[in-house]
């Protein structure tokens, strides 16, 4: 019999999404996942963030963390955190004590907050880093394209961030979601000469780049 269980490690869920780094650090970006951690010791709870608290010297529970707070313990696998959320209050480290050490491994993903993500974004149909295949091979104006795992990759995160509202990214983050150790996109693509009509250089943001608008659309309807 399963076990009810009210969190689960950051690591499991992510095995059982198969969604890549740079696709969780999007979505906590965007506030579409929230991450908790368990905490314990000295702490102001307040049960409202417009009120003042009142000092629990013995709190234990798990807690939310605020999306900038995420993204710092994703991007620095661990850092001290001075505010927490819980039901719609707030608990900050009580004065003149040890701010929290957050470390990533250490993230939880709350059930409710699971259940709310795979409802919304994953049974919506939103592709993840799994879902690179469609751009090994393509069709686009009657044109036929030919792509590597590696730049497929790449592809597949220029579309996912395209569909999710932020078509524009920086070289640096491609070739980070396409596991590739070059220095320049085009070093990327050097072996495939018609790369250039499919991801373009943003006007006016030097370094960034976009997929074709009109591979987007032809994606979304199905390859």
């Amino acid at each position: 019999m399963l076990i009810p269980r009210e969190y689960f490690t950051l690591q499991e869920v992510l095995a059982d999404w198969g969604i890549s780094e740079s696709e969780l650090s999007y979505v906590v970006e965007t506030g579409q996942l929230t991450l908790s951690v368990r905490i314990y010791g000295s702490f102001v709870v307040a049960d409202r963030k417009d009120r003042p608290g009142r000092c629990n010297p013995d709190f234990e529970g798990v807690v939310d963390l605020e999306r900038r707070d995420a993204m710092r313990v994703l991007r620095k696998q661990a850092c001290p955190v001075i505010s927490f959320v819980q039901k719609g209050g707030v608990l900050t480290t009580s004065e003149g004590g040890t701010d929290w050490v957050v470390y990533r491994e250490a993230l939880l993903v709350r059930a409710e907050a699971r259940e709310l993500f795979e409802v919304t974004i994953m049974v919506a149909g939103t592709p993840h880093a799994n879902d690179y295949d469609r751009f090994l091979s393509f069709q686009l104006d009657g044109k036929q394209h030919l792509f590597t795992d590696m730049q497929a990759r790449a592809l597949n995160f220029l579309f996912i961030c395209a569909i999710t509202g932020d078509p524009e990214q920086r070289s640096v983050q491609i070739l980070a979601a396409a596991g590739s150790a070059a220095l320049k996109l085009s070093y990327l693509f050097s072996s495939r000469k018609g790369w250039r009509d499919i991801v373009h250089p943003v006007s006016g943001r030097r370094g960034y780049y976009m997929l074709e608008p009109a591979l987007v659309v032809t994606m979304r309807v199905g390859p």
